[in-house]
């Protein structure tokens, strides 16, 4: 069993909408980076690697200290926390598969450990925006970014670094990175966070399963389309 289950009717009715915009973006993504000439396999560009990965690194003439052994002569593994997950790293669909094929149906993973403070959870997140889930308005779209939560219970903020959006009855996606970056400022109730902006992002539920952190939650728009908001990392 799995905890806060929705009821199937509104499962029925996300299902085509996630479904339908999902199968239009990859078949988008894949006409755009398969060549004419090879019509058989997506050739992609390696990236130019980063100043921070070709940079030199001066070696230390100090010894380092190995890791002190347990009793049993074990050596303790390091501990995951909120700082070493952060990433910026840009999302796609696959990195939301969890949850439009899973979580969005039957809630959190009974077994997942949840987090109910703020202090493990602050950095860069990958972000899924779902709007009209339900398909009540002819407004469905799925919009990537990443989201930076920082602060404290009592202030904390949300940047939304905007990446990619794709609207479903257009079949078309769109790049959002020259768009100015959104700020929600709001704080931490009752193992949650709320923060506004243009509209309000409400996070009801954050945990952690097999090295990962997740949250779910909604938007409230400023035009009143409803939309599901998924965050996953690293």
């Amino acid at each position: 069993m799995r905890d806060n289950i929705p009821s199937a009717g509104r499962g029925n009715k996300i299902l085509p909408a996630i479904l339908i915009a999902a199968n239009l973006l990859m078949l988008v993504i894949g006409v755009l980076t398969i060549p004419p000439n090879l019509p058989s396999a997506a050739v992609k560009e390696s990236p130019a690697p980063r100043t921070e990965q070709t940079a030199l690194v001066t070696p230390t003439s100090e010894k380092e200290t190995p890791p002190a052994a347990t009793e049993s002569g074990s050596i303790p593994a390091p501990e995951v926390t909120g700082v070493s997950l952060s990433t910026e790293e840009r999302p796609d669909l696959e990195d939301f598969l969890w949850y439009t094929e899973d979580v969005v149906y039957d809630g959190v993973p009974s077994d997942a450990n949840i987090i109910d403070n703020i202090g493990p959870l602050t950095g860069s997140w990958k972000a899924l925006i779902i709007y009209d889930p339900n398909n009540e308005y002819d407004a469905g779209a799925m919009e990537f970014l990443n989201v930076a939560l920082a602060g404290a219970a009592e202030s904390l903020s949300l940047t939304l670094d905007w990446y990619q959006i794709f609207w479903a009855n257009e079949g078309e996606s769109f790049d959002e990175t020259d768009m100015e970056d959104g700020v929600f400022n709001g704080k931490w109730e009752n193992g949650g966070l709320w923060a506004s902006g243009a509209g309000t992002i409400r996070l009801t539920q954050f945990y952690e399963q097999s090295g990962k952190q997740y949250a779910i939650g909604t938007m409230d728009t400023p035009d009143g389309i409803p939309a599901l908001v998924a965050l996953v990392r690293p």
